[in-house]
This record gives C-alpha cells, structure tokens and sequence, in this order.
C-alpha cells in the first residue's frame, strides 16, 4: 500500500519534483561524462605522452569529482528540504489520519529511492551519448585520429556515477527521517500560515548597511587588482573576504533600500501590480539573503571558471608555437638546475660532447648564445611606464623584479639566432645597444623608454639606442620568459660576468627519429648534471595536456555550480507556491486582470533571478579584467569569444530554470 501511496504521489507532484528530476539528472549526466575520459582512448590513435596527459586528466578529475559530488550532495539536500516544506500540510493530514511517523519516512523513502532510480537511469543514459561527443571534442584537443568511431560505454564512471549518488540518496533519506521525526501535527498543518519574521525595517538601517556594503566592495575591488594573481598571499585573502562581506551586506540591506527607492517614485511604485511585486520580493528577499550572498558568489565563480579556463586554454595552444622556435633547447645556468651545488658550463656543445653526447646523431644546426650579468637594473625600463607589467607583477614581487640586473648579449650571438631563426641580422657601432625581448606586458614599458630616453650607462659606459626594440623568442621554453635583454658589441659582452649558456638545436630529417636519439640521452641531460633541456615535442604535449585540463576542469565545476545557483533560485520560488497562489487569487478577486497577474509572476521571478546575477556579472567585470592580465603573461586572450560562449552557456541554463519556476507557479495560480 505504501509502495502504490508514495509512486502515487509522485506521479502527482509532478510540478513540484520536475526542477529536482532535472537537477538530478542533469548532474548525474555531467557527472559521467567527464568521469568516463579515459574511456574515449579506446576510440583514438594518440603518443605515448598524449596517453599520459589523458591518464594524468583523468586522475584530476576523479579529485575534482570528489568536490563536485560534495556540492551536488548539500544541492540535493537543500532541494529535498524545500520539497519537504512545500509538503507540511500533505504530512499534517497523514499524521491527522492516524499514520504514524515511521510509515511517512518510509513513504519518503520510498519516493527518493523511485526518483533517485529514474534520475540516475535518465542520467546515465543521457550521459553515455554525450560522452561520445566530448570523445570527439577530446579527439580534436589533442590532434589525434579517430581509428574508428563506436560507442564507447565507460563501467568504471558509471560505477563512481552510482556510489557517489547513492550515498546522496541515502543522506537525503537520512535527512527526511530526522526531520519527520522532529515535526509536531499543529507546525504541519500551519505550516502555510507562518510569515518570516526578519525585516529591515527602518530606512537608515538600510542605507547605513548598504553604504558599508558599497564600502567592503570597492576595497576588495581595490586590493585584487593592485595584488593581481601572480602573489596569493594577505592581501589576496583580504580582498575575497572584503569581497565576501560587502556581498552578504548588499543582499542583506537590498530589500528595505529598494523598497524604500521605489516608494519614493509614485508614479512607478502605484503602477500596475509594481506595489504587490515589490512587497513580495521585499519579503522573500529579507529571509533569503544569505542564500543569495552564496549564489551571487557561486554565478561569480561559474563565470570565472568557464571564461578563464576557455581562455587560458585557447592561450596556451596559440602561444605553443611562438614559444617553440626551436626543436630543442639545452640551458646551463644558475636558475636552470634544483641543486645548490649544481655545475654550470659555458660551452655547452664541448661538455655534451665530454660528456658522451654525440650532437652530430640527432642535430642538424646547432647554435649557442651566451647570457652576461649587467649592472644595469630592470627599473630603467620602467622609469616611464609600468603599463602592462604592472598587472603582471605588483608590490613586493614588482620591487624585487627591478631590482634584478638585466641580462646581457653579445652582437655575434645574437645574430647567429637570428640567423638560426631565417631573421634579418642587425648592426651596431660602438657605444650603441638594442633590447630584445618576448614577453608582450613589456612592450609598453619598452617603446616608452626607448621613445623618452634611449640611454643606459653599462659597465662604466653611456650607450646609445640604436634602433626599437625587438620582439622575439630565443630558446624553446614553455612561456614568455624574457623581459628585456640588451644587445651590446663583442667586446664589451666579453668583460661582463658570465651569467648562462643556451645552446638551440633543430633535428636532422626525420625529425622523429632524431627525437628518439635525444631521449636516448634523457638521463645524461638532467638539472642534477648541469643541464635543462626542453623539446618543441615536449611543450606541445604538455600545452595539450594544460590546455584540456584548464578547459575541462573550468567547464565542469563552472556548470555544476551554474546548475546548483538556478536550482535553488527556482526551489525557493517554489516553496512559496501555495501562499503565491492565495495572494494572486486575491488579486484576481478585486479585479486584477489575468494579464497584469501573469506579468507580475514574471517580473516578480525575473528580479529574483537578476540580482544575484546582476552583481555577480559586475564583480566578474573586475575579476575577468585580473584573471586575463594573468592570463596574458602566457599570450594573447580572446576576451570576446571567450565571454560569448559563457554568455551562451548562462542564457541556456540560467535561462531554463527561470522558466521552468514561472510556468510553474503560473499554472498554479491559473488553476
């Protein structure tokens, strides 16, 4: 009897389970695919070090999985709490009837495990063919073949799919018997008759917690952009806990400020329904703002994930083959090896070869430049503008980084790159330098000192500018490294203190086979023995395995938090069905047309939906802005592409479970 009571009520609260069916399987589904990764190597011919990136990714995502499920667990409960809720007076009348509280948990019981089984199912199911299209996704990240296409079906993610969900299952039905055993019959059958008792009820409460939430927001403002993401140290933690503060204070003066603004316009307060509208977002808002405060937080963080991590990842792929000008780079210097101890060479070529390394095997032209120590500091390049580097480095970490002594080449080497490189040489007289560097924050700082100076003093010497500065990378390495180099004559290169050595080599034909000779030699060219060595193979494969992780790490949590934010905004809509219903049958009653009931419904859930969202785009406006000049220190950022597709993704989610609350609730009230 139990069994055909609690699939009944199921199958009746359709309306009221349809936004936590959803929720369920939408996370389930999520949940699986980026859990079933590994599974689509089956369908792709990829390396040995795209084998290990994917096994890699997959690891993470397992850790990251493990945050999801603890986000989708306290989503489900406080959606299971809100169903209860909206359920008191469905309780009341069992318990009024003689059952007593142990049948109503095992009915709830019963009716989680039968949507739990049709959730997970659903999900599963929906899951396993999107997989098949991230496999394609995946396929065309790392730049492999497809040896044939077929659906691949993942046991190992279905499995974890499974378990994770189970126990969320079973803490919610955990959850339903301790509050069913707490409820008293007179607080179920009035449970529609309470009213929230939290209000803001003078004005200058309002202004004053308004004007220090104002206060606590242009701070955090202030501090993450003067620290930016280079140093998360103090003030990076005082910024988001400003940041934190100043959003909890916004939502919690936001109902008595705005009512009170609105009040002030007759004309638009006396306006249609604008009086009833604003009195129920008035009231919901007074009870709901430290829910908000989270949801603002969590819409912040979805749209910082998926617009960073696309953007960082599309960085990382572009900048790969600036950065790689080379097939290899072997380095010898004091930064290069972990050891304290560690030798430095300065004829790199000569100790390969002492040391049994045969270039002539894999290399087809070899180059070596040398790298001196001057005594003048990085600062002169920043006498007349710290325009772009200074969102890369701030306080401290800027200081010390001016400090530091610029490095120093000789003409013949730089030439012989440039060479290696099929670039245009240059020249210089005596007393004349040029600055070369690759990493484009400087560019700014550079032309303007160039442009207003054009002098430095080296070694006892005035040099001149010679020409502009040159944009270009020496050396394979996995990023923009060189901040600004200066190109001097031979002989004063040869009197400045030898800093280190960088021999750049491009293989002989085939490329591969040279490839598998210098790896040959991996345990010979090691940080321990003196020598760091970084291959055009390597970085790419590493670009890949960051570029795929940032991205699927980034879409992952960010929709999974997008998911958990529109869920709550439509379970708390909701909730207050029944007392919504009462109010706009009032409404009608005294003569309010179905038309202006049905657009206040939508405006009165739209502002709802838009204020949390509202601040969290404006905070974003400010985070996206630190986060890309991070960003940048790698390459170029697609700002606009890269927010389109959040935007996409915000109008397509978000958008859905607005929706889904105001049919809802506009059947109800139609009813």
């Amino acid at each position: 009897m139990y069994s055909k009571l609690a699939f009944r009520n199921v199958r009746r609260s359709v309306r009221d389970y349809t936004i936590y069916f959803l929720t369920l399987t939408f996370g389930v589904c999520v949940f699986y695919v980026f859990n079933s990764i590994e599974s689509q190597q089956a369908m792709m011919s990829i390396s040995s070090s795209d084998e290990q990136a994917l096994q890699s990714l997959t690891m993470i995502m397992g850790y990251v999985s493990v945050f999801i499920s603890i986000i989708l667990g306290f989503l489900i409960l406080y959606a299971n709490k809100f169903l209860i809720k909206r359920r008191k007076k469905e309780l009341g009348i069992y318990m009024t009837l003689g059952m007593d509280k142990s049948k109503m948990s095992w009915i709830l019981m019963l009716e989680t495990l039968l949507i739990g089984i049709v959730s997970l199912t659903v999900g599963l199911i929906l899951g396993f063919f999107l997989s098949e299209g991230l496999a394609v996704v995946t396929a065309k990240m790392f730049e492999a073949a497809f040896t044939e296409f077929k659906f691949v079906f993942s046991p190992a993610a279905c499995g974890k799919t499974i378990l994770y969900f189970s126990l969320i299952f079973i803490m919610v039905m955990l959850f339903n018997t301790l509050s069913i055993s707490k409820y008293k019959l007179i607080d179920l059958l009035s449970a529609d008759k309470k009213n929230e008792t939290f209000k803001v009820k003078k004005l200058w409460h309002s202004v004053v917690i308004f004007t220090a939430a104002v206060i606590f927001i242009s701070v955090a403002y202030y501090l993450i952009i003067d620290n930016g993401l280079m140093d998360i140290g103090p003030q990076f933690a005082a910024a988001l806990a400003c940041g934190s503060v100043g959003t909890l204070l916004f939502f919690m003066s936001l109902s008595g400020f705005l009512l009170r603004l609105v009040q002030s316009n007759k004309k638009l307060y006396l306006k249609g329904l604008n009086m009833f509208v604003l009195r129920q977002l008035n009231s919901k808002i007074n009870t709901t703002f430290i829910s908000m405060t989270v949801i603002c937080i969590m819409l912040l963080f979805t749209i910082g994930t998926l617009s960073s991590g696309i953007s960082l990842a599309d960085v990382l792929t572009s900048s790969a083959e600036k950065t790689t000008p080379f097939d290899a780079t072997i380095t010898s210097g004091p930064e290069n090896p972990y050891l304290d101890d560690q030798p430095i060479y300065a004829d790199i070529a000569a100790e390969l070869a002492a040391q049994g390394v045969d270039l002539n095997r894999f290399a087809g032209e070899t180059s070596q430049i040398t790298y001196h120590l001057s005594d003048v500091p990085n600062a002169v390049l920043f006498e007349y503008s710290t325009e772009g580097v200074k969102n890369m480095l701030t306080g401290e970490a800027f200081e010390r980084f001016k400090k530091n002594p610029m490095q120093v080449v000789s003409l013949s080497d730089f030439n012989a790159q440039m060479r290696a490189l099929g670039k245009d040489t240059i020249t210089l007289s005596e007393g004349q330098f040029r600055i070369f560097y690759d990493m484009p924050q400087i560019t700014p700082s550079v032309d303007t000192f160039l442009e207003n100076n054009g002098k430095v003093t080296l070694n006892g010497a005035t040099l001149e500018s010679a020409g502009p500065a040159i944009n270009c990378t020496i050396g394979t390495n996995f990023s923009f490294s060189n901040s600004g180099t200066l190109i001097v004559s031979d002989a004063l290169a040869q009197n400045l203190p030898f800093d280190s050595a960088q021999l750049n080599i491009n293989y002989k034909a085939p490329a591969e086979a040279s490839s598998e000779i210098l790896n040959q030699y991996a345990g010979l060219l090691t940080p321990q023995n003196g020598f760091l060595t970084i291959t055009r193979e390597e970085m790419y494969a590493q670009g890949t395995a960051m570029k795929i992780t940032t991205s699927y790490v980034g879409i992952y949590v960010g929709i999974i938090f997008l998911i958990a934010s529109a869920a709550i905004l439509a379970l708390q809509q909701l909730s207050e069905a029944s007392d919504n219903t009462e109010r706009y049958a009032l409404l009608r009653k005294i003569g309010a047309e179905d038309k202006m009931i049905r657009h206040a419904l939508f405006v009165q859930i739209a502002i709802y939906f838009l204020m949390p969202l509202a601040l969290a785009v404006i905070h974003s406006i400010v985070g996206l802005k630190v986060a890309n000049d991070f960003i940048a220190f790698f390459g170029h950022v697609n700002v606009a592409g890269n927010t389109g597709v959040t935007a996409l993704i915000l109008v397509l989610i978000y958008g859905g479970y607005f929706l889904a609350p105001y049919f809802g609730r506009k059947n109800m009230i139609q009813a």
